[in-house]
């Protein structure tokens, strides 16, 4: 990959970041579920790592022409049988569309950073390159399976709720 391709790309991926983090930090204002607005913080902070790593990867692309030794440290864990939302979330989850309508649209937000990520380490020829794109897969993933495994948590519970049932 050309270091202009190189740059195009990392213009795409600060751009996807700043769209993750403002999104998590509207998630966080607007969830009324305590341990939601922990870990939307969390998501808009793991989101900000990731852009301050790629501005200095394209800082070094547009002064060196050269990609720069890029580390993230461990993707984030999330912990128990409800990675996101309280336990209690599942209670009243009939009146929480917002909460539903944000693991979706998170869940779309972390499916195509991934994908975008897979490409450009498929596309870079530096080392450097490939291991940053695979480190932020890493992480988006990790972010994707929290997501949904809090989704799956809730959706059969407010299907329910909100009858999303089948008229006969």
């Amino acid at each position: 990959m050309d270091s202009n391709k190189a740059i195009q790309g990392l213009k795409i991926a600060l751009q996807t970041e700043l769209n993750g983090i403002e999104f998590y930090k509207m998630a966080a204002e607007k969830t009324e579920d305590s341990k939601g607005k922990e870990v939307f913080k969390m998501l808009a902070d793991d989101e900000f790592k990731h852009y301050v790593e790629l501005q200095k990867q394209y800082n070094s692309l547009i002064k060196s022409a050269k990609w720069s030794t890029a580390s993230l440290g461990q993707s984030p864990v999330f912990n128990g049988e409800s990675p996101i939302f309280s336990n209690e979330l599942k209670s009243r989850i009939k009146d929480r569309h917002f909460e539903m309508s944000a693991l979706s649209i998170g869940a779309l937000l972390e499916t195509n950073s991934i994908d975008f990520y897979r490409r450009m380490i498929q596309e870079a020829d530096d080392p450097i390159a490939k291991d940053l794109f695979a480190q932020l897969q890493k992480w988006e993933e990790t972010h994707l399976e929290a997501i949904v495994k809090q989704l799956d948590l809730l959706k059969e519970e407010y299907w329910a709720q909100a009858q999303f049932t089948p008229l006969y």
